[in-house]
C-alpha cells in the first residue's frame, strides 16, 4: 500500500490554516503532519519531520515564502512547494517559480483544485526523484571497473592475442586498461606488446607485504597505446610465489585506478585461476573450430558449475573462424551447450606479423577485418554492461514510460 502525501500547511493566519485542514479531511491519501505560522518556523519543522508537500502563503512575518521556498528547495531538494496566495499579479507568480515552487494557487481554492495539485505535483516530484537515482545509478555503471578473466582448457587458440589487442582497443576509445598476465609460467603479454619489463608478479609477491594501488604502480608497465601490464614472471619456477592472497589483492587494488583489468591465465586449473572467477566480474571462454577444444572448454564450465561457481557470466569466444572448417556455428553451440556470444575471423599471416612485430593488429592494421571485430566484442562488453544495469536495477520499473 502507498503511504500517504504527508503535508505542512504554512501561513501565519491560524484561520487559513484551518480553513486548508478542513479542505484536505475526508482524502485517504494526504495526511497534514505540521502547521507552521511563518517560513522560519516551517524550516525547523522540516529540520526534524519529513514532508513531501508544504502549503505556502507568500505574505508572513519573519520570512516571507519566497524566501522559504527558494531555501526549502536549497535545503530539502526532497519537498515540493506549491504556493497559496490571494495575490493574483503575475509578478508574484514568478518570484516563485523561480524560487522553486511546484504550483501556484490564488485563494480562495476549491478542495477538488487542491486535492489534484498536491497529488499531481507529488507525482511528479517522486518521478523526477527516481529518474535522478536511475541517472545516478546509471554513470556510476557507465564509470564502474570491470575485472575480467580470459581463458581456454587448451592452450593454442589465440587467447593471449585476444587479450592484448581487447585490451589495446579500449585503451583507444579513452579507457584506462591494464593487463595482468596470470599465466605465471609461460605468459606472454609483454612479448606480443615489445615490453622488457623490469618487475614483474613474481617480483611483486616476494618484495610485497601489502599490495595496495601504490606499491602496483611500481611493477606497471606502460605501452604506447595507454595500455598498462603487469607481467608474468621470467621464469617458470617463479610462478609458485604467486598465490591466491596475491591474486585477490591485485585485482581489488587495481579496480581503484582502471576501468577494465583484463586477466590472461593458462590452459588448465588452479587456485589462481577459481581465485579469478570469484573476483572477476565477467569470463571469456575461448575456443576455435576445433571439435577437442569445444568439448574441453565445455567440460571446464561444467565443472567450474558443479564446484558452486557462476558460470552465468561465462560469454564464449570463438576464434580464427574459417568457412572451410566443417563446422557452422550451429554446430558449435550444440557442442558447447551454449550460444556464441563472439566469433573472430581467422588471418594467420596478420596476427603472425603482429606477434612477431611486438606491435598489436588493432594498432598494425586498425582498417583490418580483425581489427574492426576486435572494435565491435569492445562495443558489445560496453553495450551488455549497460542492459544489465537495466535488468538489475528495480527503480527502472518505477519510471513512467517504462
Amino acid at each position: 500500500m502507498t503511504r500517504p502525501i504527508s503535508v505542512m500547511i504554512v501561513d501565519d493566519s491560524a484561520e487559513m490554516r484551518l480553513s486548508i485542514r478542513m479542505l484536505l479531511e475526508g482524502a485517504d491519501d494526504v495526511r497534514i503532519v505540521a502547521e507552521a505560522d511563518s517560513g522560519l518556523e516551517a524550516l525547523k519543522r522540516l529540520a526534524v519531520l519529513p514532508v513531501d508537500v508544504v502549503l505556502m502563503d507568500i505574505h508572513m512575518p519573519e520570512m516571507d515564502g519566497v524566501e522559504a521556498t527558494e531555501r526549502i528547495g536549497r535545503e530539502y531538494p526532497g519537498c515540493a512547494v506549491i504556493i497559496l496566495s490571494v495575490q493574483n499579479d503575475v509578478e508574484y507568480v514568478r518570484r516563485s517559480m523561480r524560487a522553486g515552487a511546484r504550483d501556484y494557487l490564488f485563494k480562495p481554492v476549491t478542495g477538488q483544485t487542491l486535492l489534484q495539485t498536491i497529488r499531481s505535483v507529488c507525482e511528479t516530484e517522486r518521478d523526477r526523484h527516481v529518474r535522478q537515482t536511475v541517472a545516478v545509478l546509471e554513470q556510476r555503471a557507465a564509470h564502474r571497473p570491470r575485472a575480467v578473466v580470459f581463458s581456454s582448457a587448451k592452450g593454442g587458440v589465440g587467447k593471449t592475442t585476444l587479450v592484448v589487442n581487447t585490451a589495446v582497443a579500449l585503451a583507444r576509445q579513452g579507457k584506462s586498461v591494464v593487463i595482468v598476465d596470470f599465466d605465471l609460467s609461460f605468459g606472454d603479454a609483454a612479448l606480443f606488446l615489445n615490453l622488457e619489463p623490469l618487475r614483474t608478479l613474481a617480483d611483486l609477491a616476494r618484495e610485497s607485504g601489502e599490495i595496495d594501488p601504490d606499491v602496483l604502480s611500481r611493477y606497471l608497465v606502460p605501452h604506447a597505446s595507454g595500455v598498462y601490464l603487469l607481467a608474468a614472471p621470467k621464469r617458470p619456477e617463479e610462478g609458485e610465489y604467486v598465490q591466491s592472497g596475491h591474486v585477490r589483492a591485485i585485482i581489488q587494488s587495481l579496480r581503484r585506478r582502471f576501468d577494465f583489468v583484463l586477466a590472461d591465465t593458462p590452459p588448465g586449473l588452479s587456485d589462481v585461476f577459481f581465485t579469478l572467477l570469484e573476483v572477476c566480474d565477467d569470463w571469456y571462454m575461448v575456443s576455435t573450430l576445433n571439435l577437442a577444444v569445444l568439448k574441453n572448454n565445455r567440460l571446464l564450465r561444467e565443472l567450474v558449475a558443479e564446484l558452486g561457481y557462476d558460470t552465468a557470466q561465462v560469454r564464449h569466444l570463438v576464434n580464427r573462424v574459417q568457412p572451410r572448417s566443417g563446422l557452422k556455428m550451429r554446430d558449435v553451440a550444440k557442442v558447447l551447450q551454449a550460444d556464441v556470444w563472439w566469433e573472430l575471423a581467422d588471418d594467420p599471416a596478420e596476427v603472425t606479423a603482429s606477434i612477431n612485430e611486438g606491435t598489436p593488429f588493432v594498432l598494425r592494421d586498425p582498417q583490418g577485418r580483425l581489427a574492426r571485430q576486435v572494435y565491435l566484442l569492445t562495443a558489445r562488453m560496453e553495450d551488455e554492461r549497460g542492459e544489465r544495469l537495466s535488468r538489475r536495477n528495480p527503480l527502472r520499473r518505477l519510471m513512467p514510460g517504462r
